[in-house]
């Protein structure tokens, strides 16, 4: 299997780097980070896989901890570099690919991988992969943190949506027909609208979402294909102990709400309980 191979997610938020920016931005960062300092302290490295724009590694970063943003694109890194230049910190931020994290064994205290930035790998063989790179990174005691959409809810509530080559139809019409994109809700950003209609499949478990952005000053229509795969508690849970980590907790939130199939997230506290 040729690993190396280009990931399709750097492809992706190439083309759409601006505007993820703004959709990032509009989540809740705060809360998120707050939950990582209830396991996290200062004292260590923190690395924050799938760093995106940076957010989370900036928002750290600003309250003291020392962090390394890593991702796979390029376009990403350079926002995060200005946004984090602009909020007086200076992060390390490397590019590379989470199947071969270019770090030393034992080097992290902590590992973050937050807001759905796990599951884009071409096969769940590589992100048991990553997962393994995560682990020799990982200091003794050292925390994993992990954030994905709940396998069982988004079945339950996408499962049953129209196909979605018929989606894909559909926004194709949009892009040629603008006229018709009025009779859609969009969700409003700062510099565009946004359309998003999502389905969910079994086997593979995957989550497909297209996405439709109408940009604000220009009327230009875009369209994204985004798909990311699935876990529920039991699978991700065998994967991280396969890398030889521990679970020690599962919550459905980022309030501590416990996890359950009903969870619109999985998070799992992970962490390496010997100095393999």
């Amino acid at each position: 299997m040729g690993l190396k191979r280009e990931l399709p997610t750097a492809t992706l938020f190439a083309n759409i780097s601006s505007l993820w920016e703004e959709i990032a931005d509009a989540l809740d960062t705060e809360k998120q980070v707050n939950f990582v300092k209830n396991y996290v302290d200062t004292t260590g490295l923190v690395l924050d896989l799938g760093c995106g724009s940076g957010r989370h590694t900036i928002f750290l970063s600003k309250s003291g901890y020392e962090v390394v943003g890593l991702d796979v694109s390029m376009d990403l890194l350079m926002i995060a570099k200005f946004k984090a230049t602009e909020a007086g910190v200076s992060p390390a931020l490397v590019r590379a690919d989470m199947r071969f994290v270019p770090f030393r064994l034992r080097v992290f205290s902590a590992v973050m991988s937050l807001d759905s930035s796990f599951g884009y790998l071409p096969s769940e063989e590589e992100d048991l992969l990553s997962i393994c790179e995560v682990a020799g990174t990982l200091a003794a005691n050292g925390f994993f943190l992990i954030d994905v959409f709940n396998r069982e809810r988004m079945l339950n509530r996408y499962g049953k949506r129209f196909i979605f080559d018929l989606w894909n139809w559909v926004f194709g019409l949009l892009r040629k027909l603008h006229m018709l994109s009025g009779f859609f809700r969009w969700r409003e950003y700062p510099s565009f609208w946004m359309l998003q209609k999502r389905s969910a499949k079994a086997g593979p478990s995957l989550l497909r979402d297209l996405w439709v952005f109408r940009d604000k000053r220009t009327g230009k229509i875009t369209v994204v294909k985004h798909v990311v795969r699935l876990y529920d508690f039991s699978q991700l849970k065998g994967l991280v102990e396969k890398a030889g980590l521990q679970v020690l907790e599962a919550f459905g939130s980022y309030e501590g709400e416990k996890q359950s199939k009903n969870s619109n997230r999985l998070i799992l506290v992970a962490a390496k309980v010997s100095d393999q």
